[in-house]
């Protein structure tokens, strides 16, 4: 099994979580693996990041439930304004987006996980299990988590 292989599956078992705990455990990957080892990556010529800003901007404008039914509806692939929004997004600009939307978590400026928010067992066994794989495998699984989950989202969870 090749890591990319390992981090494909990671993504699919992801998906297969509700759509609560996909954010969760988007939301630890995040605190506890990536936000201090990385930054965004840089514009490439035929993209435009701050567009995802204005969708950042309009969340923020939200309520705190509607901030979460929007993740919700974006990471299941759920259609609606903001999903039609998103989905025009290059893939970078839709990882710059999560990104962008887990420091003003982390901020306090949108929705965030509660601090007693438990994992189930399979979200956390997913959890411990992306620790393993490596930190660029991480970035994989990142990536592929929101920039292709809208297309590998399960029916169960739409």
């Amino acid at each position: 099994m090749t890591s990319q292989t390992a981090a494909e599956q990671k993504v699919y078992h992801l998906h297969s979580l509700g759509a609560d705990e996909q954010l969760a455990v988007l939301w630890y990957v995040y605190k506890d693996f990536v936000k201090d080892n990385i930054t965004p990556e840089a514009e490439r010529p035929d993209e435009n990041l701050d567009k995802s800003n204005e969708l950042i901007e309009k969340v923020k404008q939200m309520s705190p439930e509607e901030q979460l039914q929007v993740q919700k509806d974006l990471i299941i692939g759920k259609d609606g304004e903001e999903f039609q929004i998103y989905q025009e997004y290059s893939s970078n600009q839709k990882l710059f987006f999560w990104y962008r939307l887990a420091v003003e978590m982390e901020q306090g400026n949108a929705v965030q996980v509660p601090d007693d928010y438990q994992l189930s067992p399979d979200a956390q066994q997913l959890l411990d299990s992306v620790k393993t794989i490596g930190f660029s495998q991480q970035l994989v699984f990142i990536k592929d988590a929101v920039g292709l989950g809208a297309a590998q989202a399960t029916e169960d969870n739409v």
